[in-house]
C-alpha cells in the first residue's frame, strides 16, 4: 500500500488477463478502482518475446497465433494502463514475480496454478 498526494491509501493491484480482465465486469471494476487512484497492473501468463512465443507452442503444442497480444494491448491502452505495467510470466506462475513487484492484491480466474501459490506464499489473490 501507499498513499496519494491526499494522504489516502492506495493499493497495488495486479489482474490476470484471459478469462479476468476481459470479462466485461472485471474490466469495469479494474476501470473503477483506477479512477479511484489505485495502481492497476496487468500480469499474464502469456508470453512475451517472439522466439520464447514459437518454442513454448512447439514444445506445448500450442497453436500459434498472429497478433498474439494486441488484445492485450488494446484493453491496457483503453483503461490507460501504460506497457510497463504489463508483466509477462512466460507461462510461469506468479508467486514470485507477485511478491518481485510488492502487490497488494491479484485477481485472476486459476485459483490451483495462480491464485493458491500467491496465497501460500503470504499474498492476497481473488478468484473471479
Amino acid at each position: 500500500m501507499f498513499k496519494d498526494r491526499n494522504d489516502n491509501y492506495r493499493m497495488k493491484i495486479a489482474f490476470d488477463f484471459d478469462g479476468t480482465l476481459t470479462e466485461p465486469d472485471v474490466f469495469a471494476f479494474a476501470e473503477r478502482l483506477i479512477w479511484c487512484g489505485h495502481d492497476v497492473w496487468i500480469m499474464t501468463a502469456r508470453i512475451s518475446k517472439d522466439v520464447d512465443y514459437l518454442a513454448l507452442c512447439d514444445y506445448y503444442g500450442i497453436e500459434q497465433k498472429e497478433n498474439r497480444n494486441a488484445d492485450l494491448y488494446e484493453i491496457a491502452r483503453k483503461l490507460g494502463i501504460p506497457t510497463e505495467k504489463i508483466i509477462f510470466t512466460n507461462l510461469q506462475d506468479k508467486s514470485n514475480l507477485y511478491k518481485k513487484y510488492d502487490f497488494d492484491l491479484l485477481f485472476d480466474d486459476d485459483s490451483e496454478w495462480h491464485c493458491n501459490p500467491v496465497c501460500e506464499a503470504g499474498g492476497v489473490a481473488v478468484k473471479v
